[in-house]
């Protein structure tokens, strides 16, 4: 287990799937939902980053589009990306909580003067009780529409900001021994501490329906955040109050830290 209430600065990193619904529509009750908990933690005296998919998805729908080239997966984005952050604006808002956009690229993380730069902003809206919320600039970032999703992105602003956890909320209740779509008899590995290759290669590489990422994205990047001694959990964002139920100990979701693996690889 991970003792969450000892941890001061949290990453969470939402999904596309969990911020919209069937039909492709950003869902409103689910992020006031989230907002509710994060505010939460702030009440708490939690600092809180919030890495955020959804801009492609909700600009598509705004356009009545379904993008495929990179042009039009551009523009949904841009339109998106507004849509986006007006609405956790209209929620933050009403718990009195200031909150703040960052488009980053990769090459403004894995570029040293740019990275501090942006190290330094996220630093100083966090000591101004400001809710930093993360997404990739789409826009001029071709990489990430055509390989990945944030979860990348999601880890590698919690390394540069050494944060004590970052969440994964995705569609499904954490990592499975095998693809629980496919084999009803998949069970959930509640403890993942020892990433190997093994297990990495083991996980299905089906991508999201509205995102581009999928399980082994995250368990790659919660690799790459154990290689920083920084542990992660990934589960349910659709799961009724699941941050607040996490905080309080509840056994929800994979926990990746370091330690002896319930998985055999």
């Amino acid at each position: 287990m991970i003792d969450f209430k000892q941890k001061n600065l949290i990453t969470i990193k939402i999904g596309s799937n969990i911020l919209t619904n069937n039909a492709h529509q950003l869902d409103l009750n689910s992020l006031r939902r989230l907002v509710d908990q994060v505010s939460f933690l702030k009440k708490q005296g939690k600092k809180v980053i919030i890495v955020t998919s959804g801009a492609i998805v909700c600009g598509a729908e705004a356009l009545g589009i379904i993008p495929k080239s990179i042009e039009e997966k551009q523009a949904a984005a841009a339109v998106g990306q507004v849509i986006l952050m007006e609405s956790y604006q209209q929620f933050f808002v009403r718990q009195g909580i200031k909150i703040a956009q960052i488009l980053l690229t990769k090459d403004g993380l894995t570029n040293k003067s740019r990275a501090t730069l942006a190290k330094n902003t996220i630093e100083k809206l966090l000591e101004i009780d400001v809710v930093p919320i993360v997404n990739e600039n789409d826009t001029v970032s071709v990489d990430e529409i055509k390989f990945s999703d944030n979860d990348h992105l999601s880890s590698m602003v919690s390394i540069l900001l050494n944060v004590d956890l970052q969440i994964f909320l995705t569609d499904t209740d954490g990592f499975y021994d095998k693809d629980p779509r496919v084999h009803q008899d998949a069970k959930i590995i509640h403890s993942l501490n020892d990433i190997t290759d093994n297990v990495i290669d083991s996980i299905s590489d089906n991508k999201t329906t509205k995102g581009t990422g999928g399980m082994k994205s995250k368990v790659k990047s919660a690799k790459f955040l154990l290689d920083n001694n920084i542990e992660s959990i990934i589960a349910n964002g659709s799961q009724e109050n699941i941050i607040i139920d996490l905080f309080n100990g509840k056994k929800y979701g994979t926990v990746c830290k370091k330690g002896v693996n319930n998985v055999g690889c």
